[in-house]
């Protein structure tokens, strides 16, 4: 096998990635339609319009293809928030560019944002416990608690606790996305007003 680095290397690994993301689109499809217990491999392979042979290529079964999944949903997630951060002016700009882009994000990708609650709700390790329930959200809200420091060390912010003020801004993220599950209908535009000056009004230095 040819490495990566080799001529055709990054094109196959284009082409390998392409192949991933169809198959975990099909997967959002098909969990979506039948629900996580009946989204076998066989019913995945069938919407994708490949063979069974061809999923175990690329994953080390359903459970991986599960957690991917959600790995995925989360890199497509930073594919488009950190643009928006980076672009934004000043550290009350980056961090409204966070919740925006955040909900918006949620907005456009309801669907796979419900098969990743499916999945979250029923994948479970060897031991029979729930794969992501004690999941590291470090590596999601140091950034955010860093962009709060930030806004308090240039004088943009008041006084606040960055750790808590990130982990309530995650919770209004992730609430979103719970709701939008449950309600069809939710009015995730307003709500992204809504929160956004909620946030922007929690962080404001107080008037002298």
């Amino acid at each position: 096998m040819r490495s990566e680095s080799e001529p055709g290397g990054q094109q196959r690994s284009f082409i390998e990635e392409a192949r991933r993301r169809q198959i975990i689109a099909s997967a959002v499809e098909v969990i979506s339609e039948v629900g996580y217990a009946n989204a076998s491999l066989a019913r995945i392979a069938e919407h994708a319009g490949i063979s069974k042979g061809v999923i175990s290529y690329h994953f080390q079964g359903k459970d991986d293809l599960m957690t991917q999944l959600v790995i995925q949903l989360y890199v497509s997630a930073a594919e488009v928030v950190a643009p928006e951060v980076i672009a934004a002016v000043g550290a009350r700009n980056r961090v409204l560019a966070y919740i925006e882009s955040n909900l918006a994000f949620i907005d456009a990708n309801r669907r796979y944002v419900a098969a990743l609650t499916e999945v979250v709700r029923n994948l479970r390790d060897a031991d029979g416990q729930l794969h992501f329930a004690s999941s590291d959200e470090s590596e999601i809200l140091e950034p955010l608690v860093a962009l709060l420091r930030e806004g308090q060390l240039e004088g943009e912010f008041g006084e606040f606790d960055p750790v808590f003020m990130g982990k309530s801004i995650r919770d209004a993220i992730d609430g979103a996305g719970a709701r939008v599950v449950r309600e069809t209908d939710f009015d995730l535009r307003g709500y992204t007003a809504h929160t956004a000056r909620l946030f922007d009004l929690a962080t404001r230095k107080a008037e002298e």
